[in-house]
């Protein structure tokens, strides 16, 4: 019997592989895109936006928030354009601290908590300030200065002038003179649901800047390919066929029906082979 059945395993293992490529599907790893944010400014607040699926914020600040700019820039070349791509075209925003002594707070609140990795912000511009960072993330828990996701210090005008970050404080420090492209920037380790930046005067009327980014996943997707094969198309039995009488009978085309009968004679031959080799195995396996 296995000599039997093994064609007819042959066979269908045969139609798996040959269905499996005519309908192929190869999925495509899922990536991220990186995206900077957009703002609003309607005077002490004003919102946050994303191109791509990443939630949106609202904020409302102590002084009046100018902006958005696009006049200062985050090239490729610093460490914060080298993960988020080059802010050229992009907006940020400013706020500013009291002329001489004093702070003032600018709170964003997120539409729903942003995923735990894959965001960012800058602080441009941190010389005759201290900005003091604060965050909760779900449930109202109060994020560590850990998680708040210090990340480096750079200046993106190319100058020496680098503000320094107390963990302690939770504060990022500015070196009191005025300067410019003095920055820090942080990629947050938990989901956040608010982020508060306090900023405290040490000269002059300060203000700064924040820049807001993104790595937006692209949902993988699915690539198929499908084969179609047209069948053959039978002539219906009923369609009259035209027979040229001058062909002798040896040439002539069968009918519907001589097709029909030969497919019968053929079957039954087939059968009658299956069951003279069944009888004779049948016959030499009995002991002599």
């Amino acid at each position: 019997m296995k000599k039997v059945f093994a064609p007819f395993v042959s066979l269908v293992v045969a139609t798996a592989v040959v269905f499996g490529f005519a309908l192929g599907v190869s999925p495509v790893g899922a990536t991220t895109t990186a995206e900077y944010a957009a703002y609003t400014v309607n005077g002490t607040t004003g919102s946050v936006s994303f191109v791509g699926n990443f939630p949106s914020a609202t904020f409302t600040s102590q002084r009046t928030v100018q902006g958005p700019f696009t006049s200062a820039v985050l090239d490729a070349s610093t460490p914060f354009g080298a993960v988020y791509g080059s802010s050229v075209g992009q907006s940020f925003i400013r706020l500013s601290s009291p002329s001489n002594s004093g702070s003032s707070s600018t709170v964003f609140t997120f539409a729903s908590a942003t995923p735990a990795t894959g965001y960012g912000f800058t602080l441009g511009d941190v010389d005759a300030e201290a900005v003091t960072i604060s965050a909760t993330t779900t449930g109202g828990v109060a994020v560590t200065a850990a998680e708040l996701g210090y990340t480096d210090s750079f200046n993106y005008a190319s100058g020496a002038d680098l503000p320094t970050w107390n963990a302690g404080t939770s504060t990022l420090i500015g070196n009191v003179a005025d300067t410019s492209g003095a920055s820090g920037w942080f990629s947050p380790t938990v989901p956040l649901v608010t982020i508060t930046f306090t900023s405290t005067t040490l000269s002059g009327s300060p203000d700064y800047q924040v820049w807001m980014a993104a790595l937006i996943p692209v949902p993988a997707t699915t690539t198929t390919t499908t084969t179609t094969t047209t069948p053959a198309t039978t002539p219906s039995t009923n369609t009259p066929i035209s027979i040229d009488p001058s062909l002798p009978a040896s040439r002539l085309p069968a009918t519907g029906d001589d097709l029909n009968f030969a497919f019968i004679a053929l079957s039954v031959l087939i059968i009658g082979l299956i069951t003279v080799v069944t009888r004779k195995r049948l016959h030499d396996s009995r002991p002599q």
